[in-house]
């Protein structure tokens, strides 16, 4: 038996089941990867046609409707309380509708995985640029490390939200997001030049949705910052360990293992 452990034939056989192994680990792993694949691909074609949907459907009626109020309004005495009023109704609806072409362009932006924030984020911010005419810039601070799945799509919930409000309330000649993929921290930069905040932030004061931003940073194990000075604009925060939110690097540490076995190996000899 010894023997022939000790034989070449037995080698080759050694070689051969731990490649096996390794195949069959292969197609375990490519099975896995097809799979969050394809689920993902499926939501990203529900989401399209949700968006699709709704453009076409609820904001196209409502577009119609305010049309139908406004031809009424025009027709009443300029200056009355009736024209006054009803101008009120149509500039909120405007708003309203506002909104849901933001939440359709939401929806319609591609699901966020791994090293595709940038991407996401740079697609949402000049897609904003040619609705609001506002310069946009994005900037990218450090390695372009891979995000978490899940965590990904968190930060980049709140930063869209933050782009958005910037966009819509700051009145800003210049809206710039920065990413710095920090060591311990990775955190993302929304800056505009507007008209500030109010102090107290409070609902409709021009910054929505920032109790919604803090709850999701902190489920992250992160945080939220808002510094705005009026007529001199707002910086929007935030924060996430990077342990929390990077991705295993799996690579990295194969390669970091194998110099140091090269390198205990060259020791011996």
């Amino acid at each position: 038996m010894l023997l022939f452990i000790q034989t070449p034939l037995f080698a080759m056989l050694g070689v051969t089941l731990e490649c096996l192994l390794l195949g069959v680990l292969f197609r375990i792993c490519l099975r896995n990867i097809a799979r969050r694949y394809q689920a993902r691909l499926k939501q990203l074609e529900q989401r399209e046609r949700v968006a699709f949907d709704l453009h076409d459907t609820l904001l196209q009626s409502m577009q119609g409707v305010l049309l139908r109020v406004q031809s009424v309004g025009q027709r009443l005495p300029g200056g009355s309380a009736e024209r006054d009023t009803i101008d009120n109704i149509l500039d909120q609806a405007d708003e309203v509708l506002a909104d849901g072409r933001h939440q359709v362009l939401a929806l319609r932006t591609p699901l966020v995985y791994g090293d595709n924030v940038s991407r996401a984020f740079a697609q949402v911010g000049h897609s904003l640029q040619d609705s609001f005419k506002t310069p946009f810039r994005m900037i990218a601070t450090g390695p372009a490390l891979p995000l978490d799945g899940d965590v990904g799509d968190e930060i980049f919930r709140i930063g869209r939200e933050a782009l958005f409000n910037a966009f819509q309330h700051a009145q800003a000649g210049h809206i710039e997001l920065e990413l710095v993929y920090g060591c311990e921290f990775f955190s993302l930069f929304v800056r505009d030049d507007g008209k500030g905040i109010d102090a107290a932030l409070a609902p409709g004061a021009g910054y929505r949705g920032l109790a919604g931003m803090r709850e999701r940073a902190e489920r992250m194990g992160g945080g939220v910052e808002v510094l705005s000075l009026p007529e001199r604009g707002t910086e929007v925060i935030l924060k996430v360990p990077g342990k929390v939110c990077y991705a295993p690097q799996r690579g990295r540490r194969w390669r970091r293992r194998l110099a140091a076995w090269l390198g205990r190996t060259e020791s011996r000899g």
